[in-house]
């Protein structure tokens, strides 16, 4: 069979193209590819090989059913197909299959104690293809799914249930609604075509980043939701667990679970029957890495008693982990014996939910965030869960036993579907007696039935109890384990908020914890220093998400917001009124403004239309015209005229007399055929509301009246003929090259062919829709090597020269014409042809009606030569939400996003987008804003945002800071401002800390024996001694060479140095004392520089005997980015056409291709030779991407999210900092990320940037700096405060851009030289490069030792794995990064 799907089949040849493909039909209703399976695997999907699985189970056919395959290419199959995949995904409106391979499993059952099963089951898949898509078609026939799972066998794991959908070669998985759950039942009566037991995808081209394709008009979430506003008659089986019963209300439908079974409906469970969850932790506790560590639990349902198990855990934190006693918690509180009317974990949330857990420790400070996603039930009926957990514990000393004591917790419901505890632990040192407390808020989020009404018992806080507890460390085995019994029961009479909502006051509620109970103030209100709930005011404080267009006006409890007079919309988001000077209507129409409204186009009397296109209201009243006459259109309707040479009144014309005799081309029709003779030669065009086309087999062409007709392609006209050459530029006369038009590819002859072969990847003729295209004149390949540019921008004056003859004679039109040397047009076929905001328009004709092809022009709205489309400004903006107008310098008006907010003024983003919790930081969780429509990082309920943007408790707001315990906040008359003070009897600053006085290290002594009691603030604090880290209490040395020699490379001494110890590569070695090589042949100190096909080595000052040398070059390659690594001598650039990064040592010598796997289009390269990483940009597949100079570990930082055009980029190992351009013509930025990929902004945006190309760091000043072709300017910013500077103005096109202490250094594309200025002597010069005859790309400065720069990465590979990327966090840290498996490798 054949299928056109990489998804299943990698590609084989050069074109990318599968070949042939062999399927294996399986018996267990799954057709792989790749390799056949000869048993069962009782696993769950992913399956291990390429796989289209229509019903994934344990099928047995040596007794009873059978499977059919065959591929068939008969009419009615694929008219049946065509139909199937026209009717489904409209943009394949004319597919025509070529091929149906066809897989039926009929009549199929397992087998059970060596019988079959009286159970069958019949289904069919059917692959379509035409040669160049495939799509897939699943049938499963009504009441023939009888079974979707073989009877257990007693003490074995059960078979997982049926599953159905894809797996691709990659591993990318797509499964259809209810795969692996009960749910598959139903697999018969659901559908994504409308019809029940069918579906249909498309497999067959999709890009790496999708994934398998379903119908235009089906949205399974869509679906989903609307069942549940339905009847249990409609649509009970669907929701509901195949042991619930279904339950009608007025807006919709519930699901109980039936006797016998607990849970929420949708997934039920058998009464104490015991289970199992299990799962994965992810994340970083005290610095350590936790990597895919195993959780697994064992619940004994009867007992309400769970164990918890943690293995594989790195043995540094062992003990520690054991005061992480909530995660085994949770799956107390999910299994909790229920008592009276209270419910448990599971009946609330059928074990699907979100927890989020905050664990503070007052006495030492250390706070740990756990994130847990609930997953629900997988194909063997075990619970699935993902952790991710953060933060730091207290150090407990190994072998340390902990003893938690029993404790109690409330659980209280705040809304529908949002449950939250706050609780208090203590866990005692076994041996010592110490005592941790940790202080627990949790929250616990999920979807209930919002149909069925509240009742008394669904709002009644409950009691968890927590009793027999278990602690342990297994250190031989690394396992941390947890046990609890676990009972739950209604809060009842005890209720302290039945007394304590009488004592809260108007606008809060009561919420229970512990014994006691706290007044919180509703939305809207804050706690006022008397306890008393006042209104927030949110548009005087500024929280209000108003439009910056509207008007805020406060009110109880909350706001409203208005638009402004002169825009329009909700007040959250406003727009501005247009005006009929911003609407454009067609020309034959008026504009009306509509006050209030949009404007409106109307079409003038005698046209029709909806007035942004119009028509004449005119009927074709020609009637029968004689063949000697013409239908042509006057005064707004067709009349018939007699052509040149006869008279009368155009239904009846005669030959007029003619003196002299002349032969003519066309023979004159007989009077038998003449009508039928003349429409097939001459006929009107078929009109629209839109355009006018000719039939097929005619061409247009306007006559002497200019009027629009159709006449045959292969009829000519003579000079004498009564019909004239037309006029019209558009029309293209007939040659003998007509149908090849100017968008087809131009291939050599077979006698070019042995002239040249042309590459095997060319950059230009390989960009695909999927990438941008490059910019303007961009990477030519090398005048010596003749590629065909056909569809490439032609060269300026200055290029055009060089182009292989064989181009210049290249017909645009269909006639010849000539390209003249110098030419400084852009000549072109088609608008993509040109540079971004150009478009493609022919020159005026002359007297003669010849034409001289087409060109680049910028269109109306822009101006610039066609290289360059500038966007005029106006004297208003139409700006965004979130943006504001303002006037620049240059008294042009431009659109900027507010603060708090990044983008191009006209779509503005919240900095603090988020994609899950996981991103936002403590006390935030990441939900919609309605004000942007993004996903952000918002305080939960009872925080609010302090001065730094952190989510504090909004009850101890005090001017930003969060007072410590045994602090009150305190009001300063005279400063106008609130502050932290310590209680009566304690002292501190009342922020870090209060301790009670007398009690402080000058009177307990307490302090750690590497700490000192130093007086502080009026009171004493214990600080660690140089060369320790920590709280005083607890005292860690840091890691030095002097207690670690292991941190220092074979060839590196640990020297003193300045009060520490560092590593010294030994003499005649070079590095960071951590990873030491011996010294490069060549010493640095001189530039290095591309001009696309030779990597020059270049002085910094040319003389006769010292001069710029190439020591690479490749004729088939285009280096563009281009940098150094500076510890062991070695250069490194991005080659745009091979594909590749390539490197070589600092004399040309050990040269070699770095990578060559998954790399498009590197034209930014940045070495950080501290941290021995690379970074690069990736134009064509829109990428920020890192790898390991050593190991060549790589990952993707950032992926075409925001990312339009890359280009420079430049690291700063010291701030653990990446900075890179994005020369998008719309919106020109400057972005920076730490190493990490966190901490994403804009640097700077299109207010400071036109055409950002090469960065560059100013060590000296510690400056960002950067080429802009577009200000034709080099300019730096200073980091910190973002001070600007100028270097040099009226550059040509700078693209390169190189720093080497106080003079800079810039190539550009114009003068075809290396520019340079000295800020010292403010002295302007070049650096010529004799043998460059093109354009110069990347430079780079390869110096004699590396900036004093470093990162915590620089020792030992910052203590990460050896497969691991360490990767600066940007605030004095580092993440331990795993490489992405695919293209990494050692």
């Amino acid at each position: 069979m054949r299928i056109e799907s990489a998804l299943f089949v990698k590609a084989n040849g050069k074109l990318g193209r599968p070949e042939r493909t062999e399927a294996h039909v399986n018996n267990y209703g799954v057709l792989t590819f790749r390799a056949d399976i000869s048993s069962f695997l009782n696993i769950e999907f992913p399956l291990p090989y390429p796989s289209i699985a229509a019903f994934y189970t344990n099928i047995d056919t040596t007794q009873v059913g059978a499977v059919y395959y065959r591929e068939t290419s008969e009419p009615h199959i694929l008219s049946k197909a065509e139909e199937s995949v026209q009717n489904n995904f409209h943009d394949y409106y004319d597919f025509k299959p070529t091929s149906v391979f066809i897989a039926t499993w009929e009549d199929v059952t397992y087998t059970s104690n060596g019988q079959p099963s009286d159970k069958r089951n019949r289904f069919q898949a059917a692959i379509i293809n035409n040669g160049t898509e495939s799509f897939v078609e699943f049938l499963y026939p009504e009441r023939d799914i009888q079974w979707i799972q073989k009877d257990a066998q007693v003490l074995t794991l059960p078979d997982a249930k049926a599953q159905a959908g894809f797996v691709s070669e990659d591993g990318r998985l797509y499964v259809l609604r209810g795969s692996g759950s009960h749910q598959i039942r139903n697999i018969v009566a659901w559908s994504n075509v409308h019809e029940p037991g069918r579906y249909v995808f498309r497999i067959g081209n999709i890009a790496p980043e999708s994934n398998i394709a379903v119908p235009d008009q089906y949205n399974q979430n869509e679906v989903e939701i609307e069942e549940e506003t339905k009847t249990c008659a409609q649509s009970g089986p669907s929701v509901c667990h195949i042991n619930a019963r279904c339950v009608d209300y007025q807006a919709g439908i519930c699901c109980q679970c039936n006797d016998g079974y607990y849970g929420n409906g949708k997934s039920c469970i058998k009464d104490d029957v015991p289970l199992r969850v299990h799962g994965k932790i992810n994340g970083v506790i005290n610095n350590v890495n936790l990597n895919d560590v195993d959780i697994q639990s064992y619940v004994v349902v009867a007992d309400g008693r769970a164990y918890t198990a943690l293995s594989l855990i790195p043995s540094d934190l062992g003990s520690s982990l054991q005061l992480l006693h909530v995660l085994g918690g949770v799956v107390g509180w999910l299994f909790a014996k229920p008592s009276g009317s209270a419910k448990n974990g599971y009946q609330l949330t059928g074990s699907s939910f979100n927890h989020t857990a905050d664990i503070w420790f007052p006495a030492t400070g250390d706070r740990v965030t756990v994130n847990q996603e609930y997953l629900g039930h997988d194909v063997f009926d075990q619970i699935t869960l993902e952790i991710d957990v953060r933060g730091s514990l207290p150090a407990i000393v190994p072998g340390t036993k902990l003893d938690i004591a029993n404790y109690d917790e409330q659980y209280t419901l705040v809304e529908p579907g949002l449950i939250r505890s706050e609780s208090s632990r203590t866990f005692t040192n076994k041996a010592t007696g110490e005592k941790y407390v940790q202080k627990v808020s949790q929250t616990f989020s999920f979807n209930s039935c919002r149909f069925a009404p509240a009742t008394v018992e669904d709002n009644t806080p409950s009691t968890l109890k927590i009793s027999k507890n278990y602690l342990g460390y297994e250190p031989r085995e690394n396992i941390v384990r947890y046990g609890l019994s676990n009972k739950i029961f209604p809060l009842g009479e005890e209720d302290p908020c039945i007394q304590g909502r009488n004592t809260c006051g108007p606008h809060s509620s009561c919420v229970v914890q512990g014994n006691s109970f706290a007044c919180v103030c509703d939305s809207g209100f804050t706690n006022n220093y008397d306890n008393t709930c006042v209104d927030i005011d949110e548009c005087g404080i500024g929280t209000h998400n108003c439009d910056s267009n509207a008007d805020c006006n406060n009110n109880d409890g909350g706001f409203q917001c208005r638009c402004r007079l002169g825009f329009i919309g909700n007040g959250i988001q406003c727009k501005r009124l247009s005006t009929c000077q911003d609407k454009k209507c067609d020309g034959n129409a008026r504009c009306i403004e509509n006050p209030g409204g949009e404007p409106i186009c109307e079409c003038n009397p005698g046209f029709n239309g909806d007035g942004q296109y119009c028509y004449p209201n005119y009927q074709n009243t020609c009637g029968n015209c004689s063949p000697y006459a013409s239908c042509i259109f006057i005064d707004n309707n067709y009349i018939c005229r007699c052509n040149a040479g006869y008279s009368g009144d155009g239904y009846n014309c005669q030959q007029d007399a003619r003196e002299d005799t002349f032969e003519t081309t066309r023979t004159p029709p007989t009077d038998e055929n003449n009508e039928a003779d003349y429409n097939n030669t001459v006929v009107l065009p078929n009109c629209d509301s839109f355009s006018c086309t000719c039939p097929e087999g005619y061409t247009e062409y306007r006559d002497a009246y200019n009027n629009q007709l159709c006449r045959i392609v292969n009829y000519y006209q003579s000079s004498d003929n009564n019909y004239q050459e037309p006029t019209d530029p558009y029309y293209q006369p007939p040659t003998e090259s007509y149908y090849q038009t100017s968008t087809e590819a131009r291939y050599p002859t077979s006698t070019e062919t042995d002239q040249y072969q042309s590459p095997e990847h060319n950059y230009q003729q390989t960009l695909d829709k999927n990438y941008p295209s490059p910019p303007p004149n961009q990477y030519q390949p090398v005048d010596n090597y003749p590629y065909p540019t056909q569809n490439n921008y032609q060269q300026g004056a200055e290029q055009s020269s060089e182009l292989p003859s064989q181009t210049n004679n290249q017909s645009y039109t269909g006639a010849e014409y000539q390209v003249p040397d110098n030419d400084p047009l852009i000549r072109c076929e088609e608008d993509t042809d040109c540079p971004p905001n150009a478009v493609c328009s022919y020159l005026s004709a002359d007297a003669s009606g010849d034409w001289e092809g087409k060109h680049c022009v910028c269109p109306e709205g822009y101006e610039g030569d066609a290289f360059e489309c500038i966007e005029k400004t106006g004297p208003n903006c139409a700006c965004g939400p979130n943006a504001r107008c303002i006037t620049t310098r240059g008294d042009e008006f431009i659109c900027v996003c507010d603060l708090g907010y990044h983008g191009d003024g006209y779509s503005c983003r919240p900095n603090f987008s988020c994609k899950n919790n996981s991103d936002c930081e403590y006390n935030a969780e990441c939900r919609l804003d309605n004000k942007s429509n993004e996903y952000i990082c918002q305080c939960l309920n009872g925080y609010i945002k302090d001065q730094n943007d952190a989510c504090i408790p909004d009850a101890q707001l005090c001017n930003g800071a969060w007072c410590a315990e045994h602090a009150s906040c305190l009001y300063d008359n005279e400063l106008d401002l609130n502050y932290c003070h310590c209680d009566d009897g304690y002292s501190g600053d009342g922020i870090s800390q209060c301790v009670p006085e007398g009690h402080t290290c000058d009177v307990t002594n307490d302090c750690n024996v590497n700490a000192i009691c130093t007086p502080m603030d009026n009171s004493y604090q214990c600080i660690c001694r140089d060369g320790f880290n920590g709280d005083g209490y607890s005292c860690i040395p840091e890691a030095t060479c002097r207690n670690n020699p292991n941190m220092c490379d074979l060839h590196a001494s640990c020297m003193k140095r300045h009060d520490a110890y560092v590593c010294e590569c030994n003499a005649g070695y070079n590095g960071n004392g951590s990873h030491c090589q011996l010294n490069p042949r060549q010493a640095g100190n001189f530039l290095v520089a591309s001009d696309g096909a030779s990597i020059y080595r270049v002085p910094f000052k040319v003389t006769g005997r010292d001069f710029a040398t190439p020591f690479n070059s490749g004729i088939s390659q285009i280096a563009v980015g281009i940098d150094v690594d500076c510890e062991v001598g070695r250069i490194y650039w991005g080659d745009v056409v091979s594909y590749a990064i390539k490197t070589a040592a600092y004399d040309g010598s050990d040269y070699g291709l770095f990578l060559s796997e998954g790399i498009k289009s590197p034209e930014g390269i940045a070495v950080d030779w501290s941290s021995r990483n690379i970074f690069w940009t990736d134009s064509r597949k829109l990428t920020i991407e890192v790898a390991n100079l050593d190991t060549k570990a790589r990952k993707v930082l950032f992926a075409i999210e925001n990312i339009s055009n890359p280009r420079g980029i430049a690291v700063h190992p010291g701030r653990g900092k990446i900075f890179w351009s994005d020369w998008k013509r719309t919106n020109p930025k400057i972005e920076w990320a730490s190493m990490d990929g966190s901490q994403r902004g804009v640097f700077l945006d299109k207010t400071d940037v036109a055409l950002p190309n090469s960065l560059a760091i100013d060590w000296v000043r510690d400056r960002l700096c950067y080429a802009d072709a577009g200000r034709a300017s080099i300019e730096c910013v200073t980091i910190d405060n973002q001070e600007r500077e100028t270097i040099a103005t009226n550059c040509s096109y700078p693209f390169g851009l190189a720093i080497h202490g106080n003079k800079f250094y810039w190539t550009d594309w114009k003068t075809l030289r290396i520019e340079s200025y000295d800020l010292e002597t403010q002295q302007r010069s070049d650096v010529p490069i004799a043998t460059a005859s093109r354009r110069l790309y990347g430079v780079a400065v390869a110096p004699d030792s590396c900036p004093p720069s470093q990162s915590v990465c620089f020792y030992r590979n910052g203590g990460c794995g050896p497969d691991q990327l360490c990767l600066p966090d940007g605030n004095n840290g580092r993440t331990c990064a795993d490489a992405d498996k695919v293209l990494s490798r050692r």
